[in-house]
């Protein structure tokens, strides 16, 4: 029985140095709040469905509770904004996401990917040659030394080749 544990003990102690030597360190993340806009909202044509066909240019769709042919302005999307459908549209550069909760167009600076951190909506970059992803439960950008990917194994997550 000490045997096999000694055997465990030994093997986790091994996979550990093998984190160590053969992963780059866990870095923290570079964090800004994303630039943040209300989106153009208008209200979608509607017509009423036909033998539940639209014409050229509308979709069948929920408005209201009820289905109608819809149709938005070019550049806008069909979607929901404060809980009632409208056709919305985000300047350029801009994406329309939820953000604290709440429905904008959000915009990230130029390197930085929109995500969630520690819980929260962020804009995040990681250095080059560094991957954004989970760490022993908390997010990081991690690098591994060439020849190795950044995956899950056995369990764990390490550097492996």
């Amino acid at each position: 029985m000490k045997k096999d544990f000694l055997v465990r003990l030994a093997a986790v102690i091994m996979v550990f140095f093998f984190v160590i030597a053969f992963c780059g360190p866990a870095l923290a993340v570079s964090v800004q709040n994303p630039s943040v806009q209300n989106p153009s909202v208008q209200n979608p044509s509607v017509q009423n469905p036909s033998k539940n066909r639209c014409n050229p240019g509308y979709s069948l769709a929920t408005y209201q509770g009820k289905q109608y042919c819809i149709k938005c302005n070019p550049g806008y999307s069909y979607t929901t904004y404060q809980g009632k459908q409208y056709c919305i549209k985000c300047n350029p550069g801009y994406s329309y996401t939820t953000y604290q909760g709440k429905q904008y167009c959000i915009k990230c600076n130029p390197g930085y990917s929109y995500t969630t951190y520690q819980g929260k909506q962020y804009c995040i970059k990681c250095n080059p040659g560094y991957s954004y992803t989970t760490y022993q439960g908390k997010q990081y950008c991690i690098k591994c030394n060439p020849g190795y990917s950044y995956t899950t194994y056995q369990g764990k997550q390490m550097c492996v080749k």
